[in-house]
């Protein structure tokens, strides 16, 4: 069980019954973004990047609030959603959900996308990610490599 700044969840592997809590849960977060941006909710779209093997669940007194998504592809770590209910935004799990991820991964770039009015983007620019490439309203950041935090995160794991 991991202690979050004010609360403890844990986290877990999804699995396909975990879809229909994913797609709500988004929607429900994204769906004003996705119609101002987008034009509308694809909800098919949703279905086929679906990937339970991508994906980790978290979990508070036995319940999911959360999910966050993370791929390794060619370019390294790419983070394609992070998700929490609505009642813990703010609190401080998605930044200790987060830090943990460029902890275990400082050595590598780690990469996501966000749409500019998106109010996770200051989370993300806090945590050390910059703009790598806009196009319209959506985002692509990236956090480099730093070797400080890869050379200090080696000397924790040794001792």
């Amino acid at each position: 069980m991991t202690d979050g700044a004010r609360m403890k969840y844990s986290i877990r592997p999804a699995c396909d019954a975990d879809y229909q809590y994913c797609y709500r849960l988004t929607k429900r977060n994204m769906f004003d973004l996705f119609c101002r941006h987008w034009g509308g909710w694809a909800s098919g779209e949703f279905r086929k990047s679906f990937n339970p093997d991508h994906i980790s669940m978290v979990v508070m007194h036995g319940r999911r609030v959360g999910y966050l998504s993370v791929k390794r592809d060619d370019c390294g770590v790419y983070i394609e959603n992070i998700q929490l209910s609505p009642f813990l935004h703010g609190r401080g799990i998605g930044t200790e959900i987060l830090e943990q991820l460029l902890n275990r991964h400082c050595e590598e770039a780690i990469r996501l996308t966000t749409f500019s009015d998106n109010p996770a983007r200051r989370l993300y620019e806090r945590l050390g990610f910059i703009v790598t490439e806009r196009e319209e309203a959506t985002l692509r950041m990236a956090r480099l490599p730093n070797k400080a935090n890869a050379a200090d995160a080696k000397s924790r794991a040794a001792d």
